[in-house]
């Protein structure tokens, strides 16, 4: 029965990786690119911010308005003692073209260059939405091969420790070993079954926060090759640093949105100063004071028009402060989000430099619980060893395999990561990352 439900853990296990679209890195990438909706959602947020942009440009433009008016009039003149009242009743028509055009104002200025930060701002944020898109691809694919790697080998691990408990029976059967010898590797064996069921659920919750991404389901993935070359990265913390500050989009775009609040401050303040427009009218009209009637008539007018605010209770002055907390607020955004990038960038760095001295000692661990487990196994076919030390060897074989696999992944993501957090990260990076499955 136990057997049995082995091999059907094995078979769900091969269901899991049934191929569909996905081979590799890049194959997941693209088709996250079409299945992402951050991406598209960026993209309407540079929309709203290029429409803002037009507003506030076309508000400083000449504005151009006419009006018409067609109205049935009666008039009713009541009688005095030097004239009979009387009514008269006839049609009117109004026309009227106004063209204006801004002089002076200062709030339609400050805004414009407001909303052109703004614009600018969401342009950043799409860059780095498009960045965080693909290191999330990285992250995902690599989580599922470790997952799939953390699988395999419970799976390795559950047929050796099989082959011992029937090699065990065997000998109990010749009453050559104790009855808690086969008890412990069987009690072995059955903790083993459940770390399956456990990788398995891993690997479950691993393909669908990749699917997640792409909007697809994920097939059969490329796995690391075992030879490649794992470089600690050039330059010091301080170059990394530079990077960061010059080159993340996520500072580039706090930044922006400091000059728009820095501007919008402007735009309150100058709310105090005379606005100047010059107005054109072209007017058409028989219809006179209070509607009376009148011969047609056409007008022409051309003006300065003169707004001085002297006195809003208040209302000035509370904008102007609620524009100086929305600066503050955004300068202070900027500092929280740099002092956490130059955090991640630091510890990226220190993550990517230790995983390449960690793999070179999982390797060599590696190797030598390999060997160790060997010699166990001799051992224990003289009967030099006992089983529990045949267990020990092994489960330190499987422990050390996990332990290189999560360090050649965890360079991989914190590579990732450093590129990501300096702005660096390209598709060409992970084209680069790709060769570095197996196929190349």
């Amino acid at each position: 029965m136990i057997r049995l439900l082995a091999a059907l853990m094995a078979t769900i296990g091969v269901l899991l990786v049934a191929p569909s679209y996905a081979d590799d890195l890049l194959d997941v990438y693209r088709a996250s690119l079409l299945g992402d909706p951050r991406l598209k959602l960026a993209d309407s947020k540079i929309g709203i911010g290029k429409a803002r942009q037009q507003q506030a440009a076309g508000s400083m433009l000449p504005q151009l308005r006419g009006t018409g008016s067609f109205s049935e009039n009666r008039q009713d003149v009541e009688s005095t003692n030097f004239s009979n009242g009387n009514r008269e009743s006839f049609s009117g028509e109004k026309y009227n073209l106004i063209l204006t055009q801004s002089l002076f104002d200062m709030p339609k200025y400050y805004k414009w260059r407001s909303q052109k930060e703004f614009s600018s701002q969401y342009v950043e944020e799409q860059v780095d939405t498009a960045q965080q898109l693909m290191l999330d691809v990285v992250t995902g694919y690599f989580s599922v091969l470790e997952a799939n790697d953390a699988y395999s080998l419970v799976g390795y691990e559950l047929a050796a420790t099989e082959r011992l408990m029937q090699q065990l029976e065997r000998r109990y059967e010749k009453r050559l070993v104790k009855i808690t010898d086969v008890l412990d590797v069987r009690a072995r064996y059955d903790a083993l079954l459940a770390d399956q069921v456990l990788a398995e659920s891993q690997v479950e919750i691993a393909r669908d926060k990749l699917q997640e991404l792409t909007g697809s389901v994920v097939g059969e993935l490329k796995s690391l090759n075992d030879d490649i070359e794992f470089l600690v990265m050039e330059d010091s913390l301080d170059k990394w640093i530079e990077r960061v500050t010059a080159q993340n989009p996520v500072l580039a775009s706090l930044n922006k949105a400091v000059a728009a609040e820095s501007y919008g401050l402007k735009e309150k303040k100058s709310s105090r100063l005379p606005v100047v427009d010059l107005q054109l009218s072209h007017q058409k009209s028989d219809i006179g004071y209070e509607n009376a009637a009148r011969p047609k008539t056409t007008t022409d007018y051309i003006g300065v028009n003169v707004v001085v605010p002297l006195f809003t209770s208040g209302v000035t002055s509370g904008q102007i402060n609620e524009a100086t907390q929305r600066l503050k607020m955004a300068r202070y955004d900027y500092e929280v989000a740099y002092r956490s990038l130059i955090r991640e960038a630091r510890d990226a760095l220190l993550q990517t430099n230790v995983n390449v001295r960690r793999i070179e000692a999982a390797k060599k661990a590696s190797n030598s619980s390999h060997r160790a487990h060997q010699a166990m196994v001799e051992g224990f076919k003289l009967g030099a060893v006992t089983s529990a030390d045949v267990l020990d060897a092994q489960r330190n074989v499987f422990h050390s395999r996990t332990a290189l696999n999560h360090a050649r992944y965890a360079y991989v993501l914190n590579r990732t990561r450093l590129l990501k957090v300096s702005g660096l990260i390209t598709e060409q990076e992970i084209e680069k990352i790709n060769q570095w499955l197996s196929g190349y």
